[in-house]
């Protein structure tokens, strides 16, 4: 067999910026197979395709398939799962770059189809508990996380969509707020989501309110929400641990919630809240006052070191006692308090506590990767069904990463070690898919994948509406032309 002639292939570098493709790495061609002149060349940017599903996300994918009888949803759905991974979020380019997708109308139709996201959400639940079996059998190592993220739209018009006030930069901003439920490897530092939901403002029942004339419109607070998500999880065989949280979900709701399902719970506190009682002795101090002057003592947690002092207090408006540690970076009374944790496991000891709350870091990271690898909340939908289903895919795609990290670091022998960055996983993941569709297309080509190339890889496609362009080759081809660029 001759040897591949590549010297058509320019150049290979990374691009990155905000229109996400396929592939960071691209080619700039000169190939009779995209049919570009030299000018088109020299101003043409042709994203490598992704000729097959990688193996990783097919086979997680499989565990759905029961659940998409009608034709083309499966598919759909490993096409959406895929593009996810790679952090493709618009539908024209998953038409398009990926060779195995369908078309735009029915990932669309697949999107908005009536509670899909629910039946994807439990049977995704069930299928994470039979993965991670070592949750059961060794619980001491995970622990529950909540929090929520925004993520910022510029319209109004999109299904949830409201004006939050964002806590980190102070300032008011128009998008989606999601609440996450998730399970921390505290050993490796790594959070799994398992349950979410986006938070609304006016959706729910219409009731009728004895004070007020008329009906009135409730709606869902983020405790409520954090505890329905939590029985959902629960109710799916997971079981009950540790909670953790940032100081907005210490509420006295929230916390009975907690208490009256038997969780127990680490949760940041405030540094103005008052402390009523200590013991049987009535104080009515702030946190800060009742703290200033108490002895702390060293605690370790993965080798870092702080200091903390403990006390079994009461607060206001609170109906049992619960563990508060205050912790600081030194032992000198003069250095402040930077952060109050409170638990309603009396005897935990102020490292263990330390600890809870550190494993919730995890879940900002996570955050953090939806949005920078996974493209949450950038598919352009507008319905309820279709916006809640496309967050589902993201969670879907992060988790399918998150466990290939796991399994990487079981297979170590220090039961510590940190597990690889996602991002170096899904570059490989770009890279090995980039392997595949040159062997596929210029090494050992095949006839039905080049005329899929051909199809959807030609000059008015690259700036047109895939289906318009694929209906016109598929019309030539018929006819019997070749499969060539329309």
């Amino acid at each position: 067999m001759s040897i591949p002639d590549f010297s058509h292939v320019k150049s290979l570098r990374w691009r990155n910026h905000a229109t996400l493709t396929p592939f960071r790495p691209i080619f700039l061609v000169r190939s009779p197979l995209i049919n570009l002149t030299e000018e088109e060349v020299a101003m043409s940017h042709v994203s490598v395709p992704v000729v097959e599903c990688p193996k990783l996300v097919r086979d997680f994918c499989d565990g759905f398939k029961d659940l998409l009888p009608v034709k083309g949803a499966y598919q759909s759905f490993v096409a959406l799962v895929s593009a996810a991974v790679f952090g493709v979020a618009n539908m024209s380019d998953i038409a398009r770059y990926f060779l195995f997708a369908p078309s735009v109308s029915q990932m669309c139709d697949f999107l908005s189809r009536k509670s899909l996201a629910d039946q994807l959400n439990r049977r995704y639940r069930r299928r994470l508990l039979a993965v991670l079996r070592k949750i059961k059998s060794n619980p001491e190592r995970y622990q529950f996380a909540i929090d929520d993220t925004l993520v910022p739209h510029s319209g109004k018009s999109m299904w949830g969509v409201y004006t939050w006030y964002d806590h980190t930069n102070k300032s008011y901003v128009n998008g989606h707020k999601i609440l996450v439920v998730g399970v921390v490897d505290k050993y490796r530092n790594v959070l799994i989501p398992v349950a979410w939901e986006i938070l609304h403002r006016d959706l729910s029942k219409v009731t009728s309110n004895p004070d007020k004339q008329g009906p009135s419109r409730v709606h869902e607070t983020g405790w409520q929400v954090a505890l329905r998500l939590l029985d959902q999880v629960l109710s799916s065989g997971f079981p009950k641990l540790p909670v953790s949280a940032d100081s907005w979900f210490h509420g006295e709701d929230f916390c009975r919630g907690l208490d009256s399902r038997e969780i127990p719970y680490v949760i940041e506190v405030k540094s103005n809240r008052i402390a009523e009682t200590h013991g049987r002795k009535k104080i009515g101090k702030k946190l800060t006052s009742f703290f200033k002057d108490k002895i702390r003592q060293l605690i370790l947690f993965k080798n870092r070191s702080k200091f903390a002092s403990e006390a079994v207090l009461t607060l206001r408006d609170s109906d049992a006692p619960v563990k508060i540690v205050a912790v600081a970076n030194r032992r000198d009374l003069d250095d402040d308090v930077f952060a109050y944790y409170a638990s309603n496991q009396l005897t935990w000891g102020a490292a263990k506590i330390w600890g809870y709350s550190r494993g919730r870091w995890a879940i900002e990271v996570q955050f953090r990767e939806l949005k920078q690898f996974f493209a949450l909340g950038e598919a352009a939908v507008r319905s309820q069904q279709s916006i809640e289903t496309a967050v589902s895919i993201s969670m879907i795609a992060l988790t399918v990463i998150r466990l290939e990290q796991l399994a990487d670091a079981d297979s170590q022998s220090n039961q510590y070690i940190r597990p690889i960055p996602a991002g170096v996983i899904v570059r490989d993941l770009k890279m090995q898919s980039l392997t595949r569709s040159i062997l596929k297309l210029a090494i050992y080509p095949q006839k039905h994948t080049v005329q899929a190339f051909h199809v959807r890889y030609n000059r008015q496609n690259l700036n047109a509406k895939p289906a318009e362009v694929r209906r016109q080759c598929q019309t030539h081809v018929q006819k019997g032309g070749p499969a060539k660029a329309a």
